[in-house]
């Protein structure tokens, strides 16, 4: 039964609810009412079971794991509307490309506006910090600093706490399984630029802390400071080992080093753990609480995912393509649905054991329920191993192909299709690009005959530079999946429902080890934490032990899940034969293809005009969702155009047309 629009309404206001308490918090903790008032709610918290700790989670945690599991219970009952959404006059307005040409790409004007409230937000919590710390100097017992030098250590530490604001949603963009960011259409890919613009601005801000503090802190004491292993107070040693364990992330990061040099970058990037583990210990508990939920959230759906990626699957079938790209057939389980421009993470065993690449899907879940396709072409080492092997393969050789052992992980894309908002769809790829919309494609023309609304125009544009890479359409030539002649086990995915589950019970599990954890071993004395009676390392302690219990739990309800799941999906599963899937091919093949595709070889189409000519064939107001996954130089070229032109006229029946300018980031 479908969800009523009133349920979905409680949703989107319980969500703005808490989003607006969590930003609300962090807005007012600089400032000296808040300061006092928490000092008191601290107090009062003591004299309860709950403690400070406690209090401390509820306030900066429960919001963010609240809007999380809302938005996964609302993105399970929205996929179970059927009427079509249209597009709204302020998304086609966030939508419109601001800024065309720049180092970060193409901007648009939501992104804009959102990059520009949080500068505001992070130079605001600055300033109210550093002008209450210039207001009552307090010099440091060890050291002997004059006025000047005090300020300059102020600032240094200062940058180091705004610093958290980053960390605190850095994180956010690049869950996959546990993604609530999905809601506002913001695909895994795209939001992963959003994580390099503010883990620049982090490692920037505590690069900073680091080298102000020991520029003033001096030869003597900066060694004797880094050598020293606090028993109460900061541990500048974890600081310092931190912060390296960040350099390292962060200079293997660059393009020029992450393109030329992967696996460097695969392997430092997982030092993550170390930079998190140490910064724990620098900052201590009740700073490591303010950015703990984006740490969980992580963490969390890193455990989800490695209880996927553990399940191996045999390639189904496979074939090479003209244009040096190889086409992968997997088994999935029918449960397992996606949405058209989805991804999904790709380990070869027999290549690297330990790399993962992230691939576009080319089928429709219904097009096929018990496969899935990939569409590979050989652009590195990885791929050119992959493809190597592949084509190694001969006719007679085929049960080596279905001894190829993979891993998937996924899949990972969009919690709506943006695209069915358009009557009118405007596709430009370029070379590879033209993968994310293949699934795109195969989803319209398998579910043209069905009563839900879908674009009635399609406009392809596909620019490539050698003629071989036509060959890079053939998957999308026919819509009849190559025949089966082996099924072996797919992969279970988790649903929305069961991730809302398992983020809410996982939470309320570290809460409550953790407050268990406190009253046992940390003891009070006239209802205050005794902390010199014990090393701060010690809280540190209980929040990692109460971390682990919960990703223990987490992770055997999960195993547990997919084993029950599994067995009922065998129970039940039916596979269909060829014969069902010819007929179902006729009946589409009757219907009337709405795409119309055009072809530009070694040259590039002058965008201008083709989509001018697009809204002259409009027949009424409308926008148009144009969708773009080509190079960057194709990208600012169509976002000049949309944003020059946000509205056109056309002539001849007086109507207006709107384009609607959508990025796609695409996997290979």
């Amino acid at each position: 039964m479908a969800p009523s629009s009133s349920l979905l309404l409680g949703l989107k206001l319980s969500m703005g609810f808490l989003a607006a308490a969590w930003v609300s918090f962090w807005i007012l903790k600089p400032t000296k009412t808040w300061k006092r008032s928490w000092h008191l709610a601290e107090e009062l918290a003591n004299d309860t079971f709950l403690r400070d700790c406690g209090l401390n989670v509820v306030v900066f945690c429960l919001p963010v794991m609240g809007l999380a599991v809302l938005a996964f219970i609302h993105m399970h009952f929205h996929q179970e509307r059927k009427q079509r959404k249209q597009t709204r006059s302020w998304d086609a307005a966030f939508s419109r490309p601001i800024i065309v040409k720049s180092l970060i790409g193409v901007i648009s004007l939501g992104e804009l506006l959102a990059v520009s409230l949080f500068l505001c937000f992070v130079s605001w919590t600055y300033y109210s910090d550093v002008s209450s710390d210039f207001k009552k100097l307090v010099s440091y017992a060890s050291l002997n600093l004059n006025r000047w030098q005090l300020k300059v250590m102020n600032l240094g530490i200062r940058a180091g706490t705004v610093s958290e604001v980053c960390l605190a949603v850095m994180l956010f963009p690049i869950l996959r399984g546990m993604s609530f960011l999905r809601i506002f259409g913001i695909q895994f890919e795209a939001a992963v630029r959003y994580h390099t613009w503010i883990a620049h601005a982090f490692l920037w801000l505590c690069t900073l802390h680091g080298v102000i503090i020991m520029f003033i802190w001096g030869q003597k004491v900066l060694l004797k400071e880094i050598t020293t292993w606090q028993r109460v107070g900061r541990v500048n040693l974890a600081g310092a080992i931190g912060l390296i364990a960040g350099l390292a992330i962060w200079i293997t990061s660059l393009p020029v080093i992450r393109r030329k040099y992967f696996q460097l970058f695969y392997i430092t990037h997982h030092t993550y753990i170390v930079f998190i583990g140490f910064f724990l210990l620098h900052a201590g508990e009740k700073h490591f609480y303010l950015v703990f939920s984006g740490v969980f959230l992580f963490s969390l759906d890193k455990v989800l995912c490695f209880i996927q990626s553990r399940r191996e699957v045999c390639i189904v079938s496979a074939r090479v393509l003209p244009c040096k790209a190889v086409e992968l057939i997997l088994p999935k389980e029918p449960s397992m649905k996606y949405k058209p421009m989805s991804t999904i993470y790709l380990k070869v065993p027999s290549i690297s054991k330990f790399q993962w690449h992230p691939f576009s899907i080319t089928s429709s879940c219904y097009q096929d329920e018990n496969n899935v396709s990939l569409l590979i072409k050989c652009q590195g080492k990885w791929t050119e191993a992959l493809y190597s092997k592949i084509s190694s393969i001969k006719d007679e050789k085929l049960d080596q192909l279905k001894s190829l052992i993979v891993a998937f992980e996924g899949p990972h894309g969009p919690s709506s299709s943006l695209y069915e908002r358009y009557s009118n769809l405007v596709l430009i790829a370029g070379g590879s690009g033209i993968t994310p919309f293949m699934s795109l494609l195969n989803e319209i023309s398998s579910r043209s005959s069905s009563t839900r609304s879908y674009p009635t125009k399609i406009l392809l544009i596909y620019c490539i530079k050698r003629t071989q890479d036509l060959s890079m359409l053939t998957p999308i030539s026919s819509l009849l999946h190559p025949q089966r002649s082996h099924i072996s086990v797919g992969i279970v995915q988790e649903g929305l429902l069961w991730r809302a589950t398992v983020a809410a019970l996982s939470f309320a599990i570290f809460l409550v080890s953790l407050v268990l954890l406190s009253n046992i071993f940390v003891h009070q004395v006239h209802g205050k934490p005794n902390r010199k009676a014990y090393p701060s390392w010690i809280n540190e302690l209980l929040v990692l032990t109460a971390f682990i219990i919960a990703m223990s739990c987490s992770a055997v309800a999960t195993v547990l899940f997919r084993h029950q799941n599994s067995r009922k999906e065998h129970k039940d599963i039916k596979y269909s034969e060829s014969t069902k899937q010819k007929s179902n091919y006729e009946t589409d093949q009757k219907c009337s293809s709405p795409i119309r595709p055009e072809m530009y070889f070694k040259q590039r189409p002058i965008f201008s005009d083709v989509l001018s000519d697009i809204s002259n064939e409009s027949t009424e107001d409308e926008n148009i969702g144009v969708f773009v996954c080509c190079p960057d130089s194709m990208k600012e070229s169509v976002a000049s155009f949309c944003k020059g032109n946000p509205k056109i006229d056309n002539c001849k029946n007086g109507s207006s047309s709107s384009f609607v300018f959508h990025s796609v980031n695409f996997s290979l």
